[in-house]
């Protein structure tokens, strides 16, 4: 039975148990192995993951028009959110907490990385129920800049988006925290999107052949 944890800035936290396996399944990457990549990822690129399960998984914050339940899948080992958005998505705004699934990262990885390239990552697919082709996510240095919104489609299995960005150099140091956005349904017609998580990191350009 699912039970209302929180109420955040409009939106609606919901926890529910959700038998993750069915025999399709068995040929996907599981969701606890695409949480152990996402980590592993984040420590060898100096930077941070975020997920909703285990130590982090307050730092999530929803806007108004937006709904997020999340999901226990594998024994508890690692969960899911289904994001709904029914409020229109604004590419104007700057009201960067009011515009959907955010979570903020500490001020010291604008510092680390200020003039280098870095990479978003999100694992993310449609579900069966009222899916969305894509989201739309934004990484902001809330001081100098922003990625800009980008719009990734969506499979129907989870699997790993990605984009880079540049991070600006500032004269001295930051002192706001970077943040990212992520949004549902540019329409506002409630479609959904589930995220097993996010990270942010170092962008190291691929070897050919790996």
């Amino acid at each position: 039975m699912a039970a209302v944890l929180a109420l955040i800035a409009g939106g609606v936290l919901i926890t529910s148990n959700f038998l993750g396996f069915t025999f399709s399944s068995l040929f996907r990457v599981p969701e606890r192995e695409w949480v152990a990549r996402m980590s592993q990822a984040a420590v060898q690129g100096g930077g941070y993951a975020l997920t909703f399960s285990g130590p982090g998984s307050e730092n999530w914050k929803v806007g108004p028009g937006h709904q997020l339940e999340r999901f226990s899948v594998e024994s508890g080992d690692a969960a899911f959110a289904r994001l709904t958005s029914t409020a229109a998505f604004n590419g104007n705004s700057t009201e960067w907490e009011k515009l959907g699934l955010t979570a903020a990262l500490p001020v010291e990885f604008n510092n680390q990385t200020k003039g280098q390239m870095i990479e978003i990552g999100v694992v993310a697919r449609a579900p069966s129920v009222k899916p969305s082709d894509a989201i739309m996510i934004m990484y902001a240095t809330q001081q100098a800049g922003n990625s800009g919104w980008q719009r990734l489609a969506l499979g129907r299995d989870f699997e790993l988006l990605k984009f880079t960005y540049k991070v600006p150099t500032v004269e001295g140091e930051y002192i706001a925290k970077p943040i990212i956005v992520i949004h549902s349904d540019a329409q506002g017609r409630g479609r959904m999107a589930d995220i097993l998580g996010v990270y942010v990191k170092r962008y190291t350009a691929a070897v050919a052949g790996q």
